[in-house]
């Protein structure tokens, strides 16, 4: 049962687990508190305190995951375009042909369908928080909503009803690609131009400040990436994020086509030319970043940015790794995103990235001393500051945002606690993971949501109409 952590009335509550991931370690014997507005106040060995917390027995208590770029409505196209396209569409047409035929046929009911799953069973996978880069605002034939931020708003719901923390990283799309003319974008993610665009983020910011608590949902800037804004309406988004202290996110340098057709248009890659343009900056995230040169990895790293890679995403589409090693040594984050659902399995994401390196290295670990310890960073605390999240980490003043490993799941069964950090990331299995809370409200219960049923019923019937003949 979905329920609060702190009981009503009560000023704090408290639970006990066998062991508590602090940031460096797993401890034993130690309880956690947190305050009616589910924030963590305190840790504790006291007896008193020890024998008030809700025990958590045979279960590890760890940081909520971060994804740090999601595209909710992607989670239809899951096993939809793994057959081989017409050789005339390239080597991703099939899954660009899936793609298009359901952002054609996507209802507004069917949007919060489909983010409520997508967004349930990033919980059942220990994340909780999420940055949704969110493309789809219009109607099928293009026209616009009565209210114009109406998607975006049922995106928020559907966060909200499923119980995950936030980040809406609004998307701006102009043209359909490099040289292209204004106004050929996509006709359900169109916008007319910056100023309309900016319009609608204000409008929209106001609204989530009104209706939701700060770190619930959130505002982010998105332009999709320079090949669909064109420079000057991207220098206008980026003044107006820097100004109201947005995140500004962006995919950069996806493809090798795209990096080339930028230097085309501009005469810079995408990096060099956004940090001539004094774009980069410690809330900017680039997006895949597959194909950087060693300088535009070096200005990253100077800017002090983040970089959010998606493995199993990028390996579904066919797409090389970012130079990650050379990302970090640089000076940038790096975070892990979900990206189109192909699947929804942060800890998978960090150890298939740890033995991509692995196999180019003939050396393990690969990415660092303790790989373990640096993935799971990059999947919690890295993720969070991306996307100007306040959790990431079980500190006091966080919030109570944590999942806990059934500690006698064959997967991890065994581990003590110097080898259960790199058993979680390196094998545990999602039906590991037992509960999660989010703000000190219990999200999930044995593995399973309180609207569990309903959600996957009401998405399966979305399924059915969008694939219909």
């Amino acid at each position: 049962m979905v329920q609060s952590g702190v009981p009503h009335g009560a000023r704090e509550g408290g639970w006990l687990p066998d062991w508590v991931y602090t940031g460096e370690k797993f401890e034993t014997g130690l309880a956690f508190f947190a305050d009616a507005l589910g924030r963590i106040t305190r840790f504790s060995r006291e007896p008193a305190d020890l024998a008030a917390a809700r025990r958590l027995s045979g279960q590890a208590a760890l940081p909520g995951l971060v994804n740090t770029h999601s595209h909710a409505f992607h989670r239809v196209l899951r096993g939809r375009a793994e057959a081989r396209g017409r050789p005339e569409t390239g080597p991703r047409g099939a899954w660009r042909e899936a793609h298009d035929r359901a952002l054609g046929r996507l209802s507004g009911e069917d949007v919060f369908d489909v983010a409520r799953m997508t967004f349930m069973e990033m919980l059942l996978a220990g994340i909780t928080c999420v940055g949704e880069f969110h493309y789809v605002h219009h109607q099928p034939d293009g026209t616009p909503w009565p209210e114009p931020n109406f998607l975006s708003c049922e995106i928020l719901r559907a966060a909200h009803d499923v119980g995950i923390r936030i980040a809406l990283l609004h998307v701006a799309q102009v043209r359909a690609d490099f040289l292209a003319p204004s106004g050929s974008a996509p006709v359900r993610s169109r916008c007319a131009g910056p100023e309309v665009y900016l319009r609608e983020l204000e409008a929209l910011r106001v609204v989530i400040e009104k209706d939701f608590p700060a770190d619930e949902a959130w505002l982010g800037a998105a332009p999709y990436s320079l090949a669909t804004v064109p420079l000057d309406a991207f220098k206008a988004i980026a003044t107006y994020a820097r100004a109201q202290r947005l995140r500004l996110h962006t995919h950069v340098a996806t493809s090798a086509a795209e990096a080339a057709a930028c230097t085309a248009e501009y005469g810079r890659a995408p990096v060099a030319l956004l940090a001539e343009q004094g774009v980069l900056d410690k809330r900017f995230t680039a997006v895949d970043a597959n194909y950087l040169s060693d300088d535009e990895v070096k200005l990253l790293g100077t800017a002090r940015a983040a970089v959010c890679v998606c493995p199993g995403s990028a390996r579904n589409l066919g797409l090389p790794p970012a130079p990650v090693e050379k990302i970090i040594a640089a000076g940038a984050g790096v975070a892990f995103g979900s990206d189109t659902q192909a699947q929804i399995d942060l800890l998978a994401d960090a150890r298939s990235l740890e033995y991509d390196l692995r196999l180019q290295r003939d050396q393990r670990p690969a990415l660092a001393p303790d790989a373990a310890t640096a993935l799971f960073h990059a999947a919690t605390v890295t993720g969070a500051r991306s996307l100007g999240a306040t959790s990431g980490a079980l500190e006091v003043g966080r919030p109570a945002d944590f999942f806990t490993v059934n500690l006698l799941d064959p997967s991890v069964a065994g581990a003590d606690a110097g080898t259960l950090l790199a058993n979680v990331v390196y094998g545990l299995d999602r039906r590991a993971i037992r509960d999660v809370w989010v703000g000190a409200r219990q999200r999930l219960s044995g593995g399973r949501h309180v609207s569990h049923g309903s959600i996957v019923g009401r998405f399966v019937d979305a399924q059915k109409r969008i694939w219909a003949e």
